[in-house]
């Protein structure tokens, strides 16, 4: 075993350390010695001598950990190997977005905006490799609580707190399926990058879920529809439609007159208006097999929407069943702040305890629906929801429609009044 002495030198003056070990560690090997400044570079001396079996450590050994100055007379130093630039999570990320076959434009806007961001600000520049749970775990966390990952550029205020659902997106459509194929072989048989995905069971943060305010009764339906007529009977019939059908506000805004069924009493997803580059543009055909579907109307307000296709007919150049004042379908912006927010205040004026949105009337619609029983499958056909999960744990919100009955139950059940009365 090679052995390390301290030597003085100079009076006492100066200390320096000595390796010393027999070649091949024999008995009758010839003794061999390096002489080092600190007591640092000697042990890692020391180490690599034992390593290499009380022999010298060969000249790639020296050169890699320092000793270059003990290379043999006539050895040239090997010339390190070039490093390699890590690959980023950026870098990875746009080469996986140039992988999707045939991506519609508006998704590959959403996904490229988000990662934008909310993704790339903290982990764009972090070698792909080396990310691990813990940093995902905080990602996750620092969009819940404060927003700070939101900023594009540096100097920009916070964007605020990002809700669980859009959290959920974000995972769900791009960074889960980026580490996911980061997990795979190269098209070409290259060595997968990453060996696991740090996003496996992972849940998403925890915190408070705000729940959205929803018509629960008959009488609230009225308050809303009654002071939605008083401000506008125009945006009124649009709103009536769309909290008896449960359409997305994209869908009721472009229901051409070709998807009303009067003799079925139906209406039909056929084309979409969806917000591209700061544009409302209509898309001629539903974004998934589930966004298309029939969608049953009450006698009540089929009545009313046929007498705006016959209207339409009428009309020559007339596209949608319900238009704005200058005929064409209506901007969600324009309807939310000239229609809307009148309507809103006016119903809370009247006595409506709600603070009530568009997407509040669809989520009003798929909660009656499951409040009265209708089938899952058909309430998630309503909803145009690939998934019933989605339908019953984000829209079908909990009511106190059952409170009474639940009294009148109980109360029967405890016998209390009857027993009140034998005690008299």
């Amino acid at each position: 075993m090679a052995g390390l002495e301290r030597r003085t030198t100079n009076g006492g003056k100066t200390i320096r350390w000595r390796v010393k070990w027999r070649d091949g560690g024999r008995r009758d090997g010839q003794q061999v010695s390096r002489t080092f400044d600190y007591q640092a570079d000697a042990k890692r001396f020391r180490t690599l001598v034992e390593a290499a079996g009380e022999r010298m450590p060969s000249p790639e050994q020296l050169v890699e950990h320092g000793f270059t100055a003990l290379l043999p007379a006539g050895v040239v130093a090997p010339a390190p190997e070039p490093v390699q630039e890590k690959l980023t999570f950026r870098a990875y990320a746009e080469e996986w977005l140039g992988t999707l076959v045939k991506p519609h434009p508006e998704t590959m806007r959403k996904y490229r905006e988000r990662l934008e961001k909310h993704v790339y600000p903290r982990l764009g520049d972090r070698p792909i490799v080396e990310i691990t749970r813990r940093e995902m775990r905080e990602w996750q966390q620092g969009l819940r609580d404060a927003g700070e990952l939101g900023r594009t550029r540096p100097g920009e205020l916070p964007a605020g707190p990002v809700s669980a659902k859009t959290i959920a997106n974000i995972r769900g459509d791009s960074v889960v399926p980026i580490f996911t194929a980061a997990c795979r072989p190269g098209e070409d048989g290259e060595p997968a990058v990453r060996t696991s995905n740090p996003m496996d069971g992972l849940p998403l943060p925890e915190g408070p879920r705000a729940e959205r305010d929803i018509l629960e009764s008959p009488d609230e339906a009225r308050l809303f529809l009654e002071a939605a007529y008083a401000v506008d009977p125009e945006a009124a019939d649009l709103l009536l439609c769309k909290l008896a059908t449960g359409l997305r506000w994209g869908e009721v805004s472009a229901l051409p007159p070709r998807a009303v069924n009067v003799a079925r009493s139906t209406v039909s997803i056929v084309q979409v208006l969806r917000k591209v580059n700061r544009r409302w543009v209509v898309e001629p055909k539903p974004k998934t097999k589930q966004d298309y579907r029939e969608v049953p109307l009450p006698a009540s307000v089929m009545r009313m929407v046929a007498e705006r296709v016959a209207a339409a007919s009428r009309e020559q150049g007339r596209q949608f069943v319900f238009v704005a004042p200058r005929g064409n379908h209506w901007r969600y912006e324009d309807f939310y702040t000239d229609r809307l927010v009148k309507i809103r205040d006016l119903a809370r004026e009247r006595g409506l305890p709600r603070r009530m949105t568009m997407h509040g009337l669809r989520h009003s619609l798929l909660t009656l629906l499951a409040t009265e029983g209708v089938d899952l499958a058909a309430l998630r056909t309503m909803a145009g929801h690939a998934s019933v999960t989605t339908t019953m744990n984000v829209y079908v919100h909990a009511t106190r429609r059952h409170h009474e009955p639940v009294r009148q139950i109980v109360g029967d059940f405890l016998g209390v009044e009857k027993l009140a009365a034998a005690g008299r």
